[in-house]
Formats: structure tokens, sequence, C-alpha cells
């Protein structure tokens, strides 16, 4: 092989080896505990900032003075995997046989989305409030985030202690926010009887699906050979295959009602995904379009009009 061969030879393996190198980084920078999104892969899975982000984080900072302020105690369970979990159970001022599950979404916290409604819950309604940090986010172990498919099974297990602590006869509402949303709808058939209703506010219906409706956002046009490779990379790290986060089978045959709510301005997961889930429930089914809403943010868009439907939903659903 001559010289100018050799040097294109070791220039390939070495590019190869970047290429190699930055995927894998790129991988955990979207699935990993922790993200600074600094990679191609990273950029691509984060949601981009806008100015009604921005307000959206005043909104939330204005809620979590008020949840600081309340009576909350800190619980925790161990996943079947074997993580410890951190809760943040919060109660209202007279004592409650209802308790609300709330759940955050994509490299959030208990502090992040579930803060939006803690207020309305704890104090609007006097219920009692389990927020909680997912596998590989907040205070809770883990390494891989797990698009619904490990937060369902841990939600599940965060439904029994409650009811092992407080008794078969507590009443349960579950209420989840994107990624947390399609949690929601994972476990929906799945739950115990006490669980009386749900909330899925943006939820995804698939988590590859996300990923290529994010990619293509971001401007790749074919994003297929690298959902690929992400998938077998996920399968190898993580341990679950990313088409097990399809939540359309569980929302079909779901055991409560379920209230879907999204804004009209969603283009992270977009506004169809919401729609579609909604069409497909099985069971008494809502939907709420707030128009103007971005991802996540149907509750500080109008706030007003999201309380008045939980309220009438709740109303409807919870029982006596």
């Amino acid at each position: 092989m001559g010289k100018g061969k050799k040097l294109l030879a070791v220039g390939a393996v070495a590019i190869g080896a970047f290429a190699v190198e930055q995927i894998i980084h790129g991988y955990h920078d979207v699935m990993g505990r922790y993200s600074d999104f600094n990679s191609i892969l990273g950029k691509i899975g984060n949601k981009s900032s806008t100015d009604a982000l921005s307000d959206y984080h005043k909104f939330l900072e204005e809620k979590r003075v008020w949840i600081r302020q309340q009576n909350t105690e800190y619980v925790s369970i161990t996943s079947d995997r074997g993580d410890r979990l951190q809760g943040y159970l919060t109660y209202p001022e007279e004592e409650s046989k209802v308790f609300v599950l709330g759940l955050h979404g994509y490299h959030a916290n208990h502090d992040y989305d579930p803060a939006a409604f803690t207020q309305y819950y704890v104090e609007g309604r006097g219920y009692n409030f389990l927020n909680v940090d997912h596998v590989a986010s907040g205070d809770s172990e883990g390494r891989y985030v797990g698009f619904d498919f490990f937060e369902s099974q841990d939600s599940l297990k965060w439904l029994d202690y409650l009811i092992d602590r407080f008794g078969d006869d507590i009443r349960i509402i579950i209420h989840g926010v994107s990624m947390g949303g399609a949690t929601v709808c994972k476990m929906v058939d799945s739950v115990p009887p006490q669980v009386k209703l749900a909330i899925a506010d943006c939820p995804f219906t698939n988590a590859l699906e996300e990923f290529d409706n994010t990619a293509k956002n971001f401007g790749l046009k074919n994003p297929e050979p690298l959902l690929k490779v992400f998938n077998a990379m996920n399968k190898v790290f993580a341990g679950y295959d990313l088409n097990d986060t399809d939540n359309r089978e569980s929302v079909k045959n779901s055991k409560v009602p379920m209230l879907f709510v999204h804004g009209d301005a969603d283009d992270f997961v977009p506004t169809r995904m919401g729609e579609e889930l909604y069409e497909l429930c099985g069971n008494e089914k809502e939907l709420l379009i707030v128009p103007g809403a971005e991802h996540a943010q149907s509750i500080s868009t109008d706030e007003a009009l999201y309380h008045k439907t939980l309220d009438a939903f709740i109303d409807k659903y919870l029982g006596e």
C-alpha cells in the first residue's frame, strides 16, 4: 500500500472512531442522567429556549414559593431495578382520602412540571399530592431515562405505596406532563381500582416517533437510520427497546376516564399525538386544546381554563 493510501486509511479510521465517540457521547447526552446538551444528538433532543419558555419558568417559580411553605414529607421506594426513588408528599390543611400522583417530563424533576398544579390540588381541592423524581432525575437513582418504559413501572409501585400506607379506601388521580403524560398513558391499563381518573398533558405516542419529529424540526430529512443506531445502543446501555414506549394499546384499554390536554402551538410533542391518543382511548374521555400554548405550557397560557376543565372532569369522575 502506498503512503498516500495508508494516510487515507488512517484518516478514515480516525474519522470513524471520532464518529462513534460522538454518537456514544450523544446517546448519553440524551438518555443519561445528566446532560449539558452539547453534543449534536443532545441539541436535537433539547427543546430550544423561547420567550414563552422563559415566561413559563417565571410562572413555575411563583408556584414554588407556595410549595416551599407547605407541609411536605420526604418518602422513598425502591424500583424493581434496585434504584431508590424519591417522592415528596404534600398534605392539605384538613385530612383527605384523595391523593394525586404528579409525574414530570423529560430531564426535569419534581420541582418542574407538577409544581404548576400542586397548589391547585392541595389548596384548591384539599387533596394530598405525591410528587416524584423519576429514575435518573432529581434525587432518584438510576443512570438512564425510560421515556415512559421505566417510569410507568415505577409509578405503579408508587400507587402501591400509597395504597399500602393509607388504605384501600383512598382515591387516586394521576396527572402527568410531557413524558409524564406519556407515562400516564402507558400505565392506565394496569392501574389499581383506587385510581379513578387520569390527566395526560401533552403526551407523546412513542419515544422514537417523538425523536423523529424533533430531528426533522432540527433539519434532518431522514432520521430513521440514526434512530435505528440510537435504539440499538439503548438496548445495550439502558436495557430496553424504545419501541416498547408506545402507549397506544394501553390507552385503548384504559381502566379509567382520561382527560387529554395539549397546546395547539406545540411543535415539540406535536398536537396530533395528543389528539391521536384521545381518539384511541377506550374509556370515557375529554380533550382540551389550549389556543396559543407551546409545549407543556397549557396551564400557564390559560390557567383559568385549565383549572375550570380539571374541576369539571374531577367532579364528574372522582365520585363521592
